[in-house]
């Protein structure tokens, strides 16, 4: 039976994730702060009791952090070739991890007193919702934000590429101009020290895409056939039949399809 390849994120050391889950984890700080849903009670009249409950944000933090990036560090051969079973049985055990990381602090805080499996899975059930709730109110707050401020946060973030037969190529997104597919073969287009130079590797563009295109950073889909850095071109033609884009500092020209097109103008309009 083949196994399908996940649609979920193989988990990366990179700046943005690490922003991804310290906003996560301040956002279940001031919920755990305002609404304390663990149901800790300051029976004995903690002078510091706000901030040890403030601290369960930063167990969370410190317990994901651990599970999602330093376990990849310490055993990178499980995520070599990230399957879609891979991913759930991921995240299965990031909740569980988790969730058994809060039980032990909770406890701890509230003196052991409910120290039972049917309080660690009302901890898990909890974390869940949280996460929910808060993921909910921070992708919406970042509708607001200025996509050129979110992505000049990931301008100079160095991206790792895995390709079969291959070792992972190391890819620098202010480096990168664009990339285009070329039958088996997607050719890497980069600029260094004002120099340029073509790599070429031997993978599907859609394989490249969903390792390094994320809504966060400047790495964009523009085409079946073309992935660029947003930060590198500026808008050469666009009409309702037909929209091109150029690179800046050079004369390729990239066609955007209309799926793309709305999406690429938003981006390069905010863009000197």
């Amino acid at each position: 039976m083949k196994i399908l390849s996940s649609p979920f994120p193989r988990p990366k050391h990179t700046l943005k994730n690490i922003l991804r889950v310290l906003l996560m984890a301040v956002g279940c700080t001031l919920f755990i702060l305002i609404f304390t849903p663990y149901n800790i009670e300051n029976n004995q009249n903690i002078q510091n009791y706000y901030v040890l409950l403030g601290s369960l944000g930063l167990v969370f933090f410190l317990s994901i952090y651990f599970v999602e990036f330093v376990t990849p560090i310490l055993v990178p051969r499980v995520f070599v070739k990230w399957t879609l079973l891979k991913a759930l049985l991921w995240y299965a055990w990031l909740t569980l991890l988790v969730g058994g990381t809060m039980f032990l602090y909770k406890s701890y805080l509230g003196g052991f007193v409910d120290f039972t499996l049917k309080e660690y899975l009302f901890v898990i059930g909890r974390i869940m919702s949280i996460a929910l709730i808060v993921s909910f109110f921070v992708f919406g707050i970042s509708k607001f934000i200025n996509k050129k401020n979110l992505t000049s946060l990931t301008y100079n973030e160095t991206y790792t590429i895995q390709v079969p037969g291959q070792k992972e190529i190391s890819l620098n997104s202010k480096e990168l101009l664009y990339i285009a597919s070329d039958d088996n073969y997607v050719d890497v287009h980069l600029e260094s020290d004002g120099k340029r130079n073509t790599m070429i590797l031997r993978c599907s563009l859609k394989n490249v895409e969903r390792q390094i295109v994320s809504p966060l950073n400047s790495l964009k889909r523009c085409h079946r056939s073309y992935i660029v850095n947003v930060n590198h071109f500026r808008i050469k033609r666009k009409n309702s039949r037909q929209t091109t884009i150029q690179l800046k500092k050079y004369d390729d020209l990239v066609p955007v399809s209309k799926k793309y097109a709305n999406q690429i103008a938003k981006h390069l309009q905010i863009r000197p």
